[in-house]
């Protein structure tokens, strides 16, 4: 495995500076605490050095106690961080030395106990993604907050999407991928998604009714009757037939055209019908295996690639609706802004009614984090492992002793004054006990 770049120390800002100030008066506070009982040791030492006076000996022992206290917390305090004194003694200087387990524990840490999937997913339970959902979009002030910033940001957007390059680039890159497309394949597994089950007979019933309320239209069903009456007429006057049995005859043929397209609409065992249901499959074949209409595909396709006339149209279209999104965005009373606004609202009320709606959308938002849990859970942990390991071990020190190190200092001054105080206690034990003794 190679080894991780070093990275630089975090930058030194604000809150480091703060640190290290509060860090030195600390340690100020810490130093001068010790350097008093120091002080006192031996002013008091020097004042009465058989330590006659009974508060002298009390003094001189809480004295004696406090920096005993005093060093020994500065001594394990200092070790942690680095060599005291800078004299190499076991078990100092844990930290640069511990760096790579201390990386190791970090992520373990933080990824057994704060990113378990048990856990990551009981907070999504907690937090309730699709009645926040619900709330958000239904609230009046973030759905205009929501519409604000859609209006705010699409102009960039719009700017984007009307530049030549990037029309210049969707046009070729479409050309070439639409070039590659095996439109026989395409047609055919169309078709086949379109057929399977029966999908299909729905809207080959509409179509069929929609064709045979087209025909019983006066104006439709008068169209035919002059067109089919001007043919049969042509024939018919040679055999000397009156013009008015001409129209008779259309008109029943404009009426069976109608009740056949009818009946054809209402019974799916139509011998008709039953012979295009046959031709389906034939013709899904034939999309997949007939060279020549694989290859009659293939030229309409190119013929609409290149046709520049469709490409113009489309470009006309794509600038006329950019204009007028721009001109609507630009519009204080937005379309678009209102139109968001009410869908966010709409949605946001109809979810937050419907609570089959909200369970089905958090068990999809449970279902979908699940299997992902474990995986970036292991990446964070090897984020943080190389992280924490790329850093030198003067850095990491600095780092940790910004961080905690205030508190440490507090520990190594609380040494000092416990120390005072039990070794005044111990004294009066002493003291007491000496007593007992002279007097049994």
């Amino acid at each position: 495995m190679s080894k991780p770049a070093m990275l630089s120390a975090p930058p030194v800002g604000p809150d480091n500076k703060a640190r290290a100030q509060k860090l030195a008066a600390k340690k100020r506070l810490a130093l001068l605490t010790l350097l008093f009982a120091c002080g006192c040791f031996v002013g008091l030492t020097v004042y009465d050095p058989d330590h006659q006076s009974w508060w002298v000996g009390l003094f001189v022992a809480m004295a004696e106690a406090a920096m005993i206290g005093g060093l020994a917390d500065w001594f394990a305090i200092v070790a942690l961080f680095r060599h005291p004194l800078g004299l190499k003694i076991p078990h100092t200087a844990i930290i640069p030395r511990s760096k790579d387990k201390i990386a190791r524990n970090l992520a373990d840490f933080i990824c057994d106990h704060f990113l378990g999937k048990d856990h990551v997913l009981e907070k999504i339970r907690e937090f309730d993604p699709a009645d926040r959902l619900a709330k958000y979009c239904a609230n009046p002030q973030t759905s205009a907050q929501m519409a604000d910033l859609v209006v705010k940001f699409a102009p960039r957007l719009m700017y984007l999407l009307d530049s030549a390059e990037l029309q210049e680039f969707v046009r070729t890159t479409t050309r070439e991928k639409l070039r590659e497309a095996d439109v026989g394949k395409l047609s055919a597994r169309f078709i086949t998604i379109l057929t399977q089950d029966g999908r299909h007979h729905e809207m080959v019933d509409s179509l069929l009714n929609d064709i045979a309320d087209f025909t019983n239209s006066d104006e439709t069903r008068n169209m035919l009757a002059d067109k089919i009456a001007g043919e049969l007429w042509s024939v018919l006057r040679w055999v000397n037939l009156d013009k008015a049995v001409a129209d008779n005859i259309t008109e029943k043929v404009a009426v069976g055209l109608r009740e056949l397209i009818q009946d054809l609409a209402d019974n799916k065992d139509h011998e008709l019908r039953l012979k295009f249901e046959n031709k389906i499959p034939v013709f899904i074949d034939r999309l997949q295996t007939d060279p020549v209409l694989r290859a009659r595909l293939d030229q309409f396709r190119d013929r609409m690639l290149d046709n520049q006339e469709l490409s113009d149209y489309i470009a006309h279209i794509w600038r006329k609706t950019l204009n007028w999104l721009r001109s609507d965005l630009a519009n204080p009373q937005s379309e678009i802004r209102r139109a968001i606004i009410g869908a966010s609202q709409n949605i946001g009320t109809k979810l937050d009614a419907d609570p089959d709606m909200k369970n089905w959308l958090n068990l999809w938002v449970l279902e979908t984090v699940d299997p992902y849990i474990g995986e970036y859970r292991e990446k964070i942990r090897h984020f943080i492992k190389e992280r924490v390991q790329a850093w030198s071990a003067d850095e990491l020190t600095a780092q940790l002793e910004l961080a905690m190190g205030s508190d440490l200092q507090s520990i190594r001054l609380n040494g000092t004054l416990v120390g005072a105080l039990i070794g005044g206690v111990l004294f009066a034990t002493m003291q007491f006990i000496g007593w007992l003794t002279v007097q049994f």
